[in-house]
C-alpha cells in the first residue's frame, strides 16, 4: 500500500475539522479553497472557489489548515460569501504584529487609515475633524489598561477626552459616532471579533449625557451694543480695518459669518445671495430670490452700518485676504470654511479673547445674536418678530425658539418701568380701599 500524500491527510483534517462541503486544490502552485453547498444536485451542485496564497507544499499545510479554518469560521460569523470572508480574513492577517504586544493593538493604526480613507469624499473640515477623533481613539488604544472590547474602548475615550466637552454637547455624539463607525469598520472589513462592536445607543446616551443648565443658560449669549461698539473702536486704533469691515458687517447686519461671501448690492441696499450649493441633489430646486439685510446701529452711534457698507463697496477697505481666499473657493470647498476662517481671525484677536473671559460663553455667532437683541431690546419700539425673522433669513418659529427666551431680571424690571411710562387713554381714579388692619405678629 502506498504511503498518503500530505495533502490527503490534511483534506481529512479539514475535513474533521470543518465538516463536509470544504475541500482544497493545487492552482498554479497555491491553495484553492472550495465551498460546496449541498442541494441535492450531486456534481451540479453549486460552489465558490477562492486562492488562499498560502503556496502548497507539505511545510505549508499547517498554515492551510489555519487559513481554511479561519475562513471558514468568518463566513459562518459575518454570513458572508466565501470571497468576502477570505477577503477579511486576508486584512486581519495583513495587520503587523510584534513580540511585544498582540496582533488586535499592531492593527489599529492601519484600521484607522482605512477607515479614513474609506470617507475620503467627506467635507475638509467633516475629514478634518474625523482624523481627530481617530488620533485620539489611537491614543486611548495605546493607554494602559488597554480596552479589550468595543466598550471599553468607547467608556475609555469618553473618560480621556470629554473632560472639556460640556454633556448633551453635539461634539460629544460626533465623537463617539465616528468611534462606532472605527468598530464596526473594523468588525465588517478586518474580521476583528464581535466583541468589538460599539455599545448599543441607550449606553452611548449615557456617554453623551444631559445638559442640566437652565434654558437661558444654554443659549448662546448676544454681543451687548457698549461691547461691539468698543471692539469695533479696538480694531480700528490696532490698525485692524479689515477684520473690522467683517465683524461690522456681521454684527451691524445680523449676517451669519458664512454670509460674508455672499453679500451683494442691488439698488444700494445691501443683500445676501442663496447660499444653497448647486450639485446634483439641488439641480431642480428653486433658488431664492437675495434677502434683504439692514443695519440696527449702536444707539448713540446711528449711520455707522452705512458707513461700513460704502467701505466695503467702494473697495477703500476690503475683507482679511484670508477670508477672501475662503470665499474664492467657496464652488470648489462649500460655504463653511468662509465661517471658520472668520472664527479663526477672530478669535485669535486680544480683545476679542478679553470679551470673552468677560462673558463666558460668547462665540461669533454672537454678533448676529447682538443684531436680534438690539431689534427686540434696545429701541423704544421693539421690532415685530416677523420683521426680525425674515431680516435674519429664518422663520418667525425658529426666531422666536431661539431669541424669544432672552429674559432676565434686569429685563423685566425695564419693561414694566416703560409700561408704566407710557400714558393710557383713559383714566381710572383709584377707589377708597380703607384701611387695612394688618396683624402685628405677621410684619
Amino acid at each position: 500500500m502506498s504511503r498518503e500524500q500530505w495533502f490527503q491527510v490534511l483534506r481529512r483534517q479539514i475535513k474533521h475539522s470543518c465538516g463536509p462541503g470544504w475541500g482544497i486544490a493545487e492552482r498554479n502552485g497555491d491553495c484553492q479553497l472550495t465551498r460546496r453547498f449541498n442541494e441535492g444536485k450531486q456534481h451540479g451542485n453549486p460552489r465558490q472557489s477562492v486562492m488562499l496564497g498560502t503556496g502548497w507544499s507539505a511545510t505549508d499545510s499547517a498554515a492551510i489548515l489555519t487559513a481554511v479554518c479561519s475562513v471558514k469560521e468568518l463566513v459562518e460569523s459575518r454570513h458572508c460569501s466565501l470571497a468576502e470572508g477570505k477577503a477579511l480574513w486576508s486584512a486581519r492577517e495583513a495587520a503587523p504584529a510584534s513580540a511585544s504586544k498582540p496582533v488586535a493593538d499592531q492593527g489599529w493604526p492601519l484600521v484607522v487609515e482605512e477607515f479614513i480613507a474609506s470617507r475620503a469624499n467627506r467635507r475638509g473640515t467633516t475629514l478634518k475633524d474625523l482624523t481627530c477623533h481617530m488620533r485620539r481613539a489611537l491614543e486611548t488604544l495605546d493607554r494602559k489598561p488597554r480596552p479589550r472590547d468595543g466598550g471599553q474602548l468607547m467608556r475609555s475615550y469618553a473618560a480621556q477626552h470629554f473632560a472639556r466637552c460640556r454633556p448633551g454637547n453635539s461634539g460629544r455624539k460626533t465623537q463617539l459616532n465616528n468611534v462606532s463607525g472605527l468598530l464596526r469598520f473594523a468588525v465588517k472589513h478586518f474580521g476583528y471579533d464581535q466583541r468589538w462592536l460599539p455599545l448599543d445607543q441607550e449606553e452611548i446616551r449615557g456617554l453623551i449625557g444631559v445638559d442640566d443648565r437652565p434654558t437661558e443658560d444654554a443659549l448662546t449669549p448676544p454681543v451687548m451694543p457698549e461691547d461691539l461698539g468698543n471692539l469695533l473702536d479696538a480694531m480700528r486704533a490696532d490698525d485692524k480695518v479689515s477684520l473690522m469691515l467683517a465683524t461690522a458687517l456681521v454684527g451691524l447686519y445680523g449676517l451669519r459669518p458664512a454670509e460674508l461671501g455672499a453679500l451683494v448690492v442691488e439698488d444700494g441696499d445691501l443683500k445676501v445671495r442663496s447660499t444653497v450649493k448647486r450639485n446634483s441633489k439641488t439641480l431642480g430646486q428653486r433658488l431664492k430670490a437675495p434677502r434683504l439685510v439692514q443695519p440696527l446701529d449702536i444707539p448713540g452711534r446711528e449711520g455707522e452700518g452705512q458707513r461700513m457698507l460704502m467701505l466695503w463697496q467702494s473697495g477703500m477697505v476690503q475683507l482679511p485676504a484670508a477670508l477672501l481666499k475662503r470665499i474664492n473657493e467657496v464652488d470648489e470647498k462649500g460655504w463653511k470654511p468662509i465661517g471658520d476662517e472668520f472664527r479663526q481671525q477672530l478669535e485669535r484677536y486680544k480683545p476679542w479673547q478679553s470679551l470673552v473671559a468677560k462673558h463666558p460663553g460668547l462665540t461669533p455667532y454672537s454678533l448676529r445674536h447682538g443684531w436680534a437683541w438690539r431689534a427686540h431690546k434696545a429701541y423704544d419700539r421693539p421690532m415685530a418678530i416677523r420683521d426680525a425673522a425674515a431680516l435674519m433669513g429664518h422663520s418667525p418659529q425658529v426666531h422666536h425658539s431661539t431669541y424669544g427666551r432672552w429674559v432676565d431680571d434686569a429685563g423685566l424690571k425695564d419693561a414694566v418701568a416703560k409700561l408704566k411710562a407710557t400714558p393710557t387713554s383713559g383714566v381710572y381714579p383709584r377707589k377708597d380701599m380703607g384701611t387695612l388692619d394688618i396683624p402685628k405678629e405677621s410684619l
